[in-house]
């Protein structure tokens, strides 16, 4: 097994949360995935996480990428992101957000950023380029800000604009995504939303709300409680990656400044 990378541990919710970037899934032991899972259940009652990772253990065991809030004094994962690469009918490659979880009491500290920090260093590491798109199902609003929230940089797209401003050849490439990532799903590139994906349905006890009402008005009318919001980053170009890796502080590539 690869040795675990480490972030600093600093105050997250109640505790102390370090952020540990693990093996890929095909090498975690069994007893790992089945910790990480039993820790997400008990910091997030709000969601049917057990009945999720009975259906969908391939978001552990498959992931390329695997990056873990742990909370020390419970000796409880308190956070999970996982990612793997997809490569798109084109031939392009993009990398697809598997899981991108934190427990509720941990949602106001630190461990988003750093655990995106500690996977795209990882990412990095593995001598693999910053990914030119980006894409994660979701039923969440607050996933769709949170990914929003990296688009300022003029190089940089985000998909669906919920303004309605799509960049040209945006619900293309969303189409071809989609095909990759949910192969025969009925999906509208024009809203982004894949019918009937999501397992179990009722994951969600209720619909999370994000800060945005523009966004949670979106969700709301457009996700049932079965279907998922395709969103997507589109990073072409070295300056719009550089953008993301400097305020995650991510240490941009040797050579680059």
């Amino acid at each position: 097994m690869r040795e675990t990378d480490r972030r600093t541990s600093r105050p997250d919710g109640h505790g102390s949360a370090e952020v540990l970037a693990l093996p890929p899934g095909r090498e975690l032991p069994p007893g790992t995935g089945a910790w990480i899972v039993d820790g997400l259940v008990e910091t997030m009652p709000g969601l049917r996480m057990r009945e999720l990772f009975a259906l969908r253990r391939d978001m552990l065991t498959e992931a390329e990428y695997i990056v873990v809030g742990v909370d020390r004094e419970l000796d409880r994962a308190v956070s999970l992101l996982t990612s793997r690469w997809a490569e798109l009918p084109s031939g392009r490659r993009c990398l697809h957000v598997m899981v991108q979880f934190v427990g509720d009491a941990y949602r106001h500290g630190s461990l988003f950023g750093e655990s995106w920090s500690a996977h795209f260093a990882r990412l990095l590491a593995d001598g693999r380029p910053f990914p030119e798109i980006i894409a994660l199902k979701t039923y969440n609003p607050v996933v769709h800000c949170a990914m929003a929230a990296f688009s300022g940089h003029p190089d940089i797209t985000m998909y669906p604009d919920l303004g309605g401003r799509h960049a040209s050849g945006a619900p293309r490439l969303a189409a071809e995504v989609a095909d990759a990532l949910a192969p025969g799903a009925p999906f509208d590139p024009a809203g982004g939303v894949l019918r009937g994906i999501g397992r179990p349905v009722d994951l969600y006890r209720e619909r999370p709300m994000s800060y945005v009402a523009e966004t949670n008005a979106y969700f709301a009318a457009n996700a049932a409680p079965g279907d998922r919001v395709l969103c997507l980053l589109h990073v072409p170009t070295r300056a719009g990656a550089d953008s993301i890796l400097s305020a995650l502080g991510v240490p941009l590539p040797s050579g680059r400044v």
